[in-house]
């Protein structure tokens, strides 16, 4: 039985594709794994860090369909991660961007402990990146980010272990340039060290020598010093011998006059006892005595008033010729007795005021004051005295935001009366005038100036104490006499305050008197 030959089969044509797509992918493969040879020859005569990565994008690009590539490096100092190279560079800040993007996701740290090359998601109408270490065997190098083309292919497990043999390969690099510039830098610092250490070696012969010849000098010295400090030794135990009994001497003086010291601080401390009693005596007796001098006092002025009213009226218009003199100087004198109980009614009640504030008993209703409300009050209650004094203006300049003064208000009335009250006393023409304003210190600064005679500075130093009147002279004589006791009033109000009252004037060139009270907070 002959046998029957059958034509062979034709193969398949897909098996075939797949046959050839095969081969072409093997030897591509084996392609790859021969430049991986030359590539890690070439990184090794490398010596500058941009120059590896250079060189690891133009490998890692030959090798896959990347439209996009970048390395992030690990910064030495705080391992925070930064854009070291990227290309191309229009596509800078997408790069960025993803990078930035996948921090915030986890896939940059999903990346980091996976240690290969790890792909973002599909997304539709979003290219698709991949992500790979730059590690070494003993830290992280870097991270290597790179854009895929559409559609992705050329993604073989062989193109993918070649990509992190480059990367792995280049990080290793990069690790051998950064022990290689800190071996350089140690050696350059080893160097220096050395050559300080023989500089200072030659310096520390020389100081060496010259310490020695100066220790001759000084052991030289020395010798003849301590000689003199042994002969000074003995002088001075004779002048320490010589002390001793002075000090004795001294000690039974001090004992004597310490006794003595006693004896007059005892005394001392009865007298003071004794001043203080007998002042507690003269406020107590100024007090009776003034309140008991105010009853006759009022009396006297009142029934003077009336004698007046009514000898004016009933007796004066029907005198005679002959008896009408008289009756003028009976009025003359009627006024007189007027003015004087005035004046001795003003000053009971200046002595009562004076008497409570050294003794402590004032009542003081302190409220927050408007000084320059308080000043027209005190301009209204001596503008009488202008009747008198045609030649003479009274002027007010007072600013209107003046901070305001925690203090009684009729006791700081009472100071800027009696001052403008002397400032009138005293000037015939011109005119007088109350201002005020901030000083540089932030208290209040009152003033009363006048054109008047002026005091001298003699008087100046004076005129603040208790009973002291301005001189009588000529030019003088007949302005109206006070009590000597308002501008001591005044010292103690304003001292009350934390204040400080005082004059500045020439004669015959008006004066000028201030005080200064500290404004509210």
């Amino acid at each position: 039985m002959s046998e029957t030959h059958r034509p062979a089969a034709s193969p398949c044509p897909e098996r075939v594709a797949y046959l050839e797509e095969m081969t072409r992918f093997a030897l591509s493969a084996l392609d790859q794994a021969a430049a991986l040879s030359d590539f890690s020859m070439s990184l090794g005569k490398l010596d500058d860090p941009a120059a590896i990565l250079q060189l690891c994008l133009e490998r890692v690009g030959g090798l896959m369909p990347f439209t996009a590539m970048g390395v992030w490096l690990v910064d030495e100092i705080d391992s925070s991660f930064h854009p070291a190279m990227m290309r191309p560079a229009e596509d800078s800040e997408e790069l960025r961007q993803f990078v930035s993007h996948s921090i915030n996701t986890g896939s940059f740290s999903f990346a980091l402990r996976e240690k290969r090359a790890t792909l973002s998601p599909k997304r539709k109408g979003k290219p698709r990146y991949l992500l790979h270490v730059l590690t070494t065997p003993s830290r992280t190098r870097g991270m290597f980010v790179a854009r895929l083309a559409e559609p992705a292919t050329g993604l073989s497990e062989v193109s993918l272990s070649i990509l992190s043999i480059i990367l792995n390969n280049t990080a290793g690099a990069l690790e051998s340039f950064a022990l290689y510039r800190r071996i350089q830098d140690m050696n350059t610092q080893l160097e220096d060290k050395v050559t300080r250490l023989a500089r200072s070696e030659l310096e520390l012969t020389a100081h060496r020598e010259n310490l020695n010849g100066r220790i001759e000098e000084k052991t030289s010295e020395l010798s003849v010093a301590l000689s003199r400090l042994e002969q000074e030794v003995v002088q001075r135990k004779r002048a320490e011998a010589l002390l001793e009994g002075l000090n004795q001497r001294l000690e039974a003086k001090v004992e004597v006059r310490t006794q003595a010291l006693f004896r007059k601080v005892a005394e001392m401390e009865a007298a003071n006892t004794q001043l203080k009693q007998l002042e507690r005596l003269k406020s107590s007796f100024l007090s009776s005595v003034s309140h008991e001098l105010r009853t006759p006092l009022t009396s006297i002025l009142g029934f003077a008033k009336l004698i007046t009213k009514d000898f004016a009226k009933y007796f004066h218009p029907k005198a005679s010729s002959e008896h009408l003199a008289k009756a003028e100087r009976l009025l003359r004198n009627l006024d007189i007795v007027e003015k004087e109980s005035e004046r001795l009614t003003r000053l009971i009640n200046d002595v009562l005021d004076l008497t409570r504030i050294e003794s402590g008993k004032m009542l003081w209703r302190d409220e927050p004051l408007n000084l320059t409300e308080a000043a027209a009050d005190a301009v209204m209650a001596v503008e009488g005295r202008l009747a008198d004094r045609p030649d003479v203006t009274l002027n007010i300049a007072m600013p209107s935001s003046l901070p305001l003064v925690l203090v009684d208000r009729d006791r700081i009335l009472q100071v800027l009366i009696n001052l403008l009250d002397n400032a009138l006393k005293f000037t015939d023409q011109g005119q007088v005038e109350i201002g005020a304003e901030v000083d540089k210190d932030g208290l209040v600064k009152v003033r009363v100036v006048d054109t008047g005679s002026g005091i001298s500075e003699e008087e100046a130093e004076k005129i603040f104490d208790k009973f002291h009147q301005h001189s009588s002279q000529d030019t003088l004589k007949d302005k109206p006499k006070g009590t000597g006791l308002g501008l001591a009033i005044c010292r103690h109000i304003v001292n009350h305050y934390s204040g400080r009252i005082w004059v500045e004037s020439a004669p015959e060139h008006g004066s000028a008197f201030y005080l200064t009270l500290p404004a509210m907070p």
